[in-house]
């Protein structure tokens, strides 16, 4: 897997997945209490689909209850997982929260939690911790004043 930056705009057909680092009004990351641990929503691009931005907003709604304003890019990685012929994306954006649902429960996470940027990298146990402080870096810069780093 290689980062290549925001500028790049991959064909969606080889998108394969969409997620958000997902900031609240208070500045702090709204994050998915999945069965991995902590983690910023995000998924699999579904059939019928058309945009990756249309996958990133399922997932948040899906995972944290919540519908968020515009999404800013913050990272494309590039996979060649099914080799260099075949190459494939996961894009990642960074949006502002502005309504959260009711929480229910049954949905794709066991909650949503809501924590300083530095306390979930502190426990993030996810595949890469290097990559997510990156993208969590890069997206609270690109969401300006009052995103908690």
């Amino acid at each position: 897997m290689r980062c290549r930056g925001a500028g790049v705009e991959p064909p969606f057909a080889a998108v394969t997945s969409a997620s958000v680092v997902t900031v609240t009004a208070a500045g702090l990351l709204l994050l998915a209490d999945l069965p991995r641990g902590l983690d910023i929503p995000g998924g699999h691009v579904q059939r019928g689909e058309r945009t990756a931005e249309q996958t990133a907003r399922r997932e948040v709604w899906e995972e944290v209850r919540a519908r968020l304003g515009p999404l800013t890019l913050v990272e494309v990685i590039e996979s060649d997982y099914f080799g260099g012929d075949d190459l494939t994306y996961m894009v990642i954006y960074v949006g502002r929260v502005v309504r959260l649902a009711p929480w229910e429960g049954g949905y794709e996470s066991a909650g949503r939690v809501e924590l300083p940027a530095a306390a979930f990298l502190d426990r993030y146990r996810g595949g890469d911790p290097a990559l997510m402080r990156h993208l969590v870096t890069r997206a609270l810069a690109l969401a300006g004043p009052g995103a908690n780093g």
